[in-house]
């Protein structure tokens, strides 16, 4: 994995520890390379089993949007999509592409500009391990979430060996210095005080670059074992 990949994240500035507007024109290059372009797909894999079957036109907010990517793959999924994101050079790259059905705004995920019940479904990927206060941040997205609804998230393992590697070689200047990593039993507890939960652990790509095309089947055994270590959760929260 290399940085573009891992920040599909909430991009705070005041709101984080580190600046993403000078990402804004390199961010989408890594899901031009085999190896994110193989996460990319798991990971979608995995969020794709909990959206809901029937969409109509249902409004999803995302938070941390980016330059729009998981935007995109939500819009193509059938939702009206509100991308947020704090980074103002983000969304302005975001919304260059003309993605359909989607609008995009500059805002923080500590307090969010909507009022309360706007949205049928909220996602964040790889968001909450990066804003300054993720309990803040979730409540927010709980408030604007109508009831019954769902709350999507894509998480950073933090049992993944990939991930722990980069945190430790981070320093002040890269975000996973001070990133909050959870484990799955860790967003387990984080995530039950608000609603039913369930986890799914995916992401399981060899480091290897010639094993790159078997990365499907290696992941579908890893999980059908129940491996905890992938370098990828996702997670709904039915409120």
């Amino acid at each position: 994995m290399n940085l573009a990949e891992d920040t599909n994240f909430m991009l705070q500035q005041s709101a984080s520890y580190f600046n993403y507007d000078d990402l804004a024109n390199s961010y989408d290059s890594w899901y031009a390379d085999r190896r994110g372009a193989m996460y990319d797909r798991l990971e979608k894999k995995l969020i794709a089993n909990f959206l809901p079957t029937e969409t109509g036109r249902k409004r999803l907010l995302e938070i941390g949007c980016g330059t729009g990517h998981w935007s995109r793959f939500f819009s193509q999924c059938g939702f009206e999509v509100t991308g947020l994101d704090i980074s103002e050079r983000m969304v302005n790259t975001a919304l260059q592409k003309g993605i359909p059905n989607v609008s995009f705004c500059v805002g923080d995920g500590h307090l969010l500009p909507f009022q309360d019940s706007t949205f049928d479904l909220t996602a964040a990927i790889t968001t909450l391990e990066f804003v300054r206060d993720a309990e803040v941040v979730l409540r927010e997205i709980i408030r604007c979430t109508r009831k019954p609804g769902r709350i999507l998230l894509g998480m950073l393992n933090g049992l993944s060996t990939v991930n722990r590697q980069k945190q430790r070689r981070g320093h002040p200047g890269n975000p996973y210095a001070a990133a909050r990593l959870f484990s799955p039993v860790e967003l387990r507890e984080f995530l039950e005080p608000y609603g039913r939960v369930e986890i799914r652990v995916g992401g399981f790509v060899p480091t290897q670059n010639w094993l790159i095309p078997l990365a499907p089947w290696i992941d579908r055994i890893a999980r059908m074992f129940g491996g905890q270590k992938g370098a990828f959760m996702a997670a709904v929260l039915k409120l």
